[in-house]
């Protein structure tokens, strides 16, 4: 009997060490396979935690930057593409994976701070009043696909946790941001990663025994999550070498010159693939979602007051192609309630039409803008921002 129990233990010890064995062995595995097993069908989480990670990472890192650029994937596409285009940053285009892994350091808005620079006397201006040299602020974009109102909120509550608030926050806004169908509110990877990452200095800041267990739980959470998703992912990347074990690679046509795939990025010249995808996130119009999203833009713009933080919101250009999905009475909603909120609290709010006029030739889609779209955007942008 005593034999048998202890076969039992030493068969259990035995398992639990094969079982951790494997946890850490397969995701290295993974990470070493061919880049062709990382693809969008096999691991769609790639994408996602990626984006998510850049501006998490930055959340938690303690680094304060003088001017942060927040709101969805409207502020990316146009931050990216403008500095690979016009200031020779090497961004990998038109492949998604690689574009994604990039952007997870990249966060420095080279074009706009640039063109912020060059605004006489304005922001980053030198105490002759003079030109400003672009070196002198330092900028960030701290944007995320998909993100609501509610999900900024939280992001700037990080911040401000870890004392890391900026001297001003821009916002770059669109009616999406109010009312998409296809995100879950209090259960998006977003608002799971950004409460779960729980930085020293947070948590050290807790005040007292309640919030700080609170915190050490999410920390804690946050970690067994990490790790399944890891393990998950990296068992899916093994099967799909193994699947593919003795195949080339499949080769996927893409845009030869670069500056060509920096204009246009992948979804080619003046497409509208998007507009079915789009007519699924605003119908049918969520009144009381988009009464929640304005609820919580006018708590991050009561954070962001109480802090002294210099803030503007922008509401982004968009094709009329897109515009036009929109229903009359819920753009009426969000137009009316931005501009209130704003007002409310002598924001500064810079409606689409003061932004100068858009075509079909510079956006990537219905909604992003590309490189030359978002040289127009920035330049007008910074203009209005230096203005009185």
């Amino acid at each position: 009997m005593e034999s048998d129990r202890k076969k039992s233990k030493g068969r259990f010890v035995i398992s639990l060490a094969v079982f951790f064995s494997l946890a850490f062995v397969i995701p290295l595995l993974a990470n070493a396979l061919p880049d062709h097993t990382r693809t969008l069908a096999n691991a769609p989480e790639i994408l996602s935690k990626t984006y998510i990670d850049r501006v998490v990472d930055y959340a938690v890192s303690g680094k304060k930057s003088q001017m942060v650029v927040a709101g969805s994937s409207l502020v990316i596409f146009p931050h990216v593409l403008t500095d690979g285009y016009y200031e020779k940053v090497p961004v990998p285009v038109p492949d998604p994976i690689e574009y994604a892994e990039f952007l997870k350091n990249y966060r420095e808005m080279a074009h706009f701070k640039k063109l912020l620079g060059q605004m006489p006397g304005g922001i980053g201006a030198g105490a002759d009043n003079s030109t400003a040299r672009a070196t002198n602020t330092s900028v960030v974009d701290l944007g995320v696909p998909s993100l609501m109102l509610s999900d900024c909120d939280l992001l700037f509550e990080k911040l401000q946790n870890n004392g890391t608030l900026p001297d001003r926050a821009v916002l770059l806004l669109a009616p999406r941001d109010f009312m998409d169908n296809t995100v879950a509110v209090d259960r998006n990877l977003f608002l799971h990663e950004v409460i779960g990452r729980i930085s020293t200095s947070e948590l050290l800041s807790s005040e007292n025994p309640t919030v700080f267990c609170g915190k050490l739980f999410s920390a804690a959470n946050y970690g067994v999550n990490e790790w399944a998703r890891q393990f998950r992912s990296g068992w899916q990347r093994v099967i799909l070498a193994v699947k593919r074990l003795g195949r080339q690679p499949k080769k996927e046509a893409v845009m030869q010159d670069r500056e060509v795939a920096l204009r246009y990025f992948y979804f080619g010249s003046g497409k509208l693939a998007d507009l079915d995808v789009y007519k699924h996130r605003y119908n049918p119009p969520d009144r009381e979602r988009i009464k929640e999203q304005l609820a919580a833009m006018g708590r991050l713009l009561d954070r962001l007051k109480a802090k002294a933080v210099k803030t503007t919101v922008v509401l982004m250009p968009l094709t009329r192609e897109n515009i036009a999905l929109i229903d009359d009475q819920a753009k009426f909603q969000i137009l009316t309630g931005m501009t209130v909120e704003c007002e409310k609290r002598k924001v500064q709010y810079i409606i689409a039409s003061k932004l100068d006029a858009y075509d079909k030739n510079d956006f990537v889609d219905s909604v992003h803008l590309n490189a030359p779209g978002g040289d127009k955007f920035f330049r007008r942008l910074a203009s209005l921002l230096n203005a009185p």
